[in-house]
Order: C-alpha cells, then structure tokens, then sequence
C-alpha cells in the first residue's frame, strides 16, 4: 500500500512538473509566433529540443549583483591605481631635475595630478553602489523569477529548412510573463 501510494504522489509531482514546463513552453512559442508590433501570429512549427527550467530567488540575485559590483570595483581600482603610479613616477622622474625651471612647472602639476589621482582611489575604495541595496529587507528565499534555457528548432516560412535556436527565456514568478529574450544562453 505505501509502494502505491508513494508511486501516485511521484507521478503527480512529475505531472506538476511536465504542466508547468508545458505552460511555460506554451508561453515561449507565443512569443516567438506573435509580432510584437502588429499582433500577427506566424506558425513556425516549433518544436523543443531540450528546456530547464531554473527559479531564480532574491539570494541569486543579490550574488549576481554582489559578483557585477566586485568586477567593477576592481576594474575601477586597478584604473586609478595605475594613474596613481603613472603620476607618480612623474613626481619622481622631475624632482631629480628640478634645478631646472621647466622640471619645477612640470613638478607642480605632476603634483597636482597625483594628489588628484589618490583622492580618486581613496573614493573608489568606499565606492559602494545602490544596485546593491535593491533586495533590502527581502527574504533570500522569495522566487523572483523563472528562467527556461532551451534549445529549439523552428521552420521558418519564407526558408525551406529547420533552423535551430538556444536561448534563454526570463520570466515572471508566475510563469505567465516573458520578461527577456536572450539568444544564445
């Protein structure tokens, strides 16, 4: 008895699964079908290859955005740390010479520039964006979306052979909305 009641409750959640994925395929050849100017919908006979479907929560998002601030800063860092050097080596370079009166002008705005440039690195050490505060008080564990990777052929009406496309389809938490379209991915 338990053996056939664990067997019904798979087949169920299976069958749960294969709706969702039916539903957001559905979706995805709405879409695909359906000019998004004129409304005209053309039959492109698509079939699905492969599709995953992945949720994606608050905490997913946050590490994106955690990982995208990261890039940046030390991109941003690594930038102003070499113009420090650079201004640097310029102070150095004109006060080995600076008996001469054009070594002292250039001296002075070598100077200038270097100071400049520490402010600059000092600022971008304490950079901190507000994309990253954008899920604030959320709870990590709240689905914020969905996302289908697929991989799908098409027949185009206008060419006589299937055609194939990867791509990944974002949508709203429910299922019911294509938020982006994004080829190759």
């Amino acid at each position: 008895m338990r053996k056939i009641l664990l067997f019904v409750i798979s087949i169920l959640v299976l069958n749960g699964c294969h709706s969702q994925n039916s539903v957001l395929e559905k979706n995805i050849i709405d879409y695909l079908e359906t000019d998004s100017k004129s409304g005209i919908r053309t039959d492109l006979k698509i079939k699905f290859i492969e599709s995953e479907v992945f949720e994606i929560f608050v905490s997913d998002s946050i590490a994106i955005l955690e990982k995208q601030y990261q890039e940046e800063y030390e991109k941003k860092l690594r930038f102003a740390q070499k113009s420090v050097d650079h201004w640097q080596q310029s102070v150095d370079k004109h006060e080995k010479k600076k008996s001469d009166i054009v070594h002292k002008m250039l001296l002075a705005e070598s100077t200038e520039k270097l100071d400049n440039a520490k402010s600059t690195l000092e600022k971008i050490k304490s950079w901190r964006p507000d994309y990253l505060d954008r899920y604030a008080g959320r709870d990590k564990n709240e689905l914020i979306a969905k996302s289908v990777k697929c991989k799908l052929s098409f027949q185009n009406s206008k060419l006589s052979s299937r055609q194939e496309l990867d791509a990944t389809f974002i949508f709203s938490p429910d299922g019911q909305k294509i938020h982006e379209f994004i080829r190759g991915k």
